[in-house]
């Protein structure tokens, strides 16, 4: 792990993607790389608490996708003995590492081979950096700092996802990327619960456009849509007093195309293996905040 690779600059990405023609708002970009930076030093701390790391920030502009930092480290840090050495490259295995970290959730499927990729790694690097990766990204620093980089981020609809890598040339994009509709939930959607329940509901206040209603006094499954995101999802509408005001035209709204609605959803998951998944007609609207009622 001493070892960096000729040419190697030490460089490490935090990128976010967006629709094409769309930019990052550069506010919630430097807030959420700002918790990313913290979080690569909570990891650091973990894994190699012997030395001194700092996380200097080498190229962004308004509106980039890719922020580049450089990660270093000086050592030995000992309360008697100060730094000794000079700031020194970070190696790769362990940059990437930290990297994964506070990006990708504890024990997220499909497995970390899966962001790897073909990128070149031995068989011996790759279990190097799952180990690595294992013990930084369940230290609960680090949950902490990934989890209030995903509950920046959705501030702004255009951020589409959010990964990280090892930069290569201008138009690279990482492999290991979360989407947008995983970062509500992306601190602990693929983490085991201690008590190893099989089943769990997470709520959510979402900001949506409908689709597709079903005009009906029952509880029918409607379609919605986020903005800035792709596709569409369908959520059992069961707000009884919406339904009600809904059978008696009291809903203070006009039938149209792109209708903005508010809504309180309640997501129902079930472990599958290591892996939450959510149940068959496990979204339910709970509450419809707007359009209000009469």
């Amino acid at each position: 792990m001493d070892e960096v690779a000729d040419g190697d600059n030490g460089e490490l990405s935090l990128y976010f993607a967006t629709e094409m023609g769309e930019l990052a708002d550069l506010e919630v970009a430097a807030t959420a790389a700002i918790q990313w930076a913290q979080g690569l030093r909570a990891a650091a701390a973990v894994v190699d608490p012997t030395c001194l790391y700092r996380v200097s920030l080498v190229a962004a502009k308004p509106g980039s996708s890719n922020w580049i930092a450089k990660i270093e480290r000086s050592g030995p840090n000992q309360a008697v003995k100060r730094v000794v050495e000079g700031w020194k490259k970070v190696p790769a295995i362990l940059r990437l590492a930290m990297g994964l970290a506070v990006v990708i959730p504890t024990t997220a499927k499909p497995t970390l081979d899966y962001w790897l990729g073909d990128d070149g790694f031995t068989e011996t690097q790759k279990r190097e950096l799952r180990e690595l990766f294992e013990k930084a990204s369940g230290a609960e620093t680090v949950k902490a700092h990934r989890k209030a980089m995903y509950q920046v981020a959705p501030r702004d609809k255009k951020i589409t996802a959010i990964g990280t890598g090892i930069p290569e040339g201008e138009n690279w994009k990482p492999r290991a990327t979360i989407p947008a509709n995983q970062f509500p939930e992306a601190d602990g959607l693929f983490e085991l619960e201690e008590d190893k329940q099989k089943e769990r509901t997470i709520p959510q206040v979402l900001e949506v456009v409908l689709v597709t209603p079903r005009l009906e006094n029952a509880p029918r499954s409607w379609t919605f849509r986020q903005e800035g995101l792709p596709g569409t999802f369908n959520a059992v509408m069961r707000d009884k007093r919406f339904l009600a005001e809904l059978d008696k035209s009291g809903i203070r709204e006009r039938l149209r195309a792109n209708i903005p609605m508010t809504i309180r959803l309640e997501i129902k998951q079930q472990l599958v293996g290591d892996e939450w998944k959510v149940a068959r007609q496990g979204r339910s609207v709970v509450e419809v905040i707007s359009p209000s009622v009469d």
